[in-house]
């Protein structure tokens, strides 16, 4: 299955260097990064594949995505697919979890478990945030990659089980090895196969790509039927660092979509999300939004923009009102005649 489509046909990416990539499954990943490109054409060779594949890069990038784009292309020879997340195991419930226990193996056992290898035999399992692991239960892990073989808690006869590992993390393995808190060992079996997804902010014209894709995506939902963006919205887009990545990114859009008027998405209709909480404005972005006075013809297209809204026009510049007010007068700006000419 061709992984490179654009919009309307499938292409070679060899041809078509700058055609989005889209994963066979019902969530499209979709990217022009050539790095990404990359790496995402190697999936059905991988799906083919009984090594463990290791999935690295910041949280919201796409790691369960690819997961299980990988999991649907290997439906033919593994139809099944488990998911645990490792971040929420303490070291008490990790073997439980994994491997499963007998009935009586501890408190409140009242029944046998088969965890999540048994549940995964002859298909694949996927373990999120794999740096979270508890190291205890690190070594019956590994044996359980390298020789296939599984002990419940609470049992003392080795269980054998056939799955394919899929590993992914946002963590720097390697440097939770050089602090003891994850086993080299471990870390070579599961990555034979590795994958790593690019942060946004290094793949800017996935920005735009993606934006207009989740615009899409929102508008077919809430309305209206056809959004699209002023330079002005795409330029806050590109200039943004999304800490978030592409999670970050669909919750910006969503927001735009709900609040924008007429189904243009303008500049202030892109708020990001404070480390502090809430929705906020970037304090400045270089280039279109000066936080020093404009010239009286870009102040004149701002208010045309704004339709004479000067709060609107507050928020976008992240000045007060008084400021604008004396650019106004400075300039010999009439506002009233604006708005009637905006209205």
């Amino acid at each position: 299955m061709d992984l490179i489509r654009n919009d309307r046909h499938a292409v070679p990416g060899a041809e078509r260097e700058n055609a989005p990539a889209f994963l066979p499954m019902s969530t499209e990943f979709i990217t022009a990064d050539p790095r990404l490109k990359q790496s995402l054409e190697c999936l059905p060779t991988y799906a083919k594949t009984d090594l463990p594949i290791l999935l690295t890069g910041e949280p919201g990038t796409g790691k369960e995505l690819v997961a299980e784009a990988i999991c649907a292309l290997s439906r033919p020879w593994r139809p099944t697919c488990q998911r645990l997340n490792c971040a929420s195991l303490t070291a008490s419930l990790a073997g439980s979890e994994l491997f499963g226990h007998l009935r009586g193996a501890f408190t409140d056992a009242n029944r046998s478990r088969p965890g999540k290898f048994r549940l995964a035999h002859g298909g694949t399992l996927f373990l999120d945030e794999v740096g979270e692991l508890p190291l205890g239960v690190q070594p019956k892990l590994l044996r359980a990659v390298e020789q296939g073989e599984i002990e419940p808690v609470g049992g003392d006869a080795a269980v054998k089980v056939n799955v394919r590992l899929i590993a992914a993390t946002n963590q720097n393995l390697p440097q939770l090895v050089a602090q003891g808190r994850f086993r080299q060992d471990l870390l070579d079996r599961l990555a034979v196969l590795t994958i790593h997804l690019t942060p946004l902010r290094e793949r800017l014209d996935d920005v735009v790509l993606l934006a207009r894709h989740f615009a899409r995506e929102a508008a077919q939902r809430y309305g209206p039927d056809q959004v699209s963006f002023s330079l002005a919205a795409l330029h806050r887009l590109q200039q943004h660092s999304w800490p978030g990545n592409v999670r970050e990114l669909k919750n910006v859009i969503t927001r735009a979509v709900l609040f924008c008027a007429g189904g243009l998405i303008r500049g202030q209709d892109i708020a990001f999300t404070s480390h502090f909480g809430g929705v906020s404005f970037p304090l400045t972005i270089s280039g279109e939004f000066p936080t020093t006075r404009p010239t009286w013809n870009r102040l004149q297209e701002l208010l045309e923009e704004e339709q004479g809204n000067i709060s609107a026009l507050s928020r976008r510049l992240q000045v007060c009102t008084k400021t604008i007010y004396r650019w106004l007068r400075r300039y010999g700006i009439d506002l009233v005649s604006l708005r009637a000419a905006a209205g």
